[in-house]
């Protein structure tokens, strides 16, 4: 997700599809999906991003390379159009797992919004997986 301190306190989007669950294997989803992840990770090996904590569960994770000054839906949208096509070899493969879109929406001036547009809705609907968003207000000024 991009950091939830904008220096210039402008507005941003982000979205990332995540599979998790004790029993996945990283290395086949990307194999079945034909594209590196964004970052990986297995049950009870140390993150490499380097902060020496242990992964409690694995995970695979892409998040949207869009610019993050571009719309939330915009975002969703190359995500559904990579995962789609792909969706029953993901909910084969990952059985058991928590598939999930996860989000990231800073308004920039403290007050703000977005719009999914309906399509955008159905096409996440119709998959059954979950969309969380999170929501970054820009940092007091103390």
């Amino acid at each position: 997700m991009a950091s939830a301190v904008n220096e210039r306190n402008e507005m941003w989007n982000t979205a990332s599809f995540r599979i998790a669950g004790d029993a996945l294997r990283p290395d086949q989803m990307t194999a079945i999906l034909g594209i590196q992840p964004t970052r990986s990770g297995v049950k009870g090996e140390r993150h490499s991003c380097g902060h020496g904590s242990v992964s409690r569960t694995s995970f695979w994770l892409l998040k949207c390379p869009l610019n993050d000054s571009l719309p939330l839906t915009e975002h969703l949208k190359w995500l559904l159009d990579v995962f789609e096509p792909k969706y029953k070899s993901i909910n084969s493969a990952a059985e058991g797992a928590t598939l999930m879109f996860l989000c990231g929406f800073a308004p920039g001036s403290g007050q703000g919004g977005f719009t999914l547009d309906a399509k955008t809705l159905q096409r996440i609907a119709a998959l059954g997986v979950p969309l969380s968003i999170n929501l970054y207000p820009p940092e007091s000024v103390g």
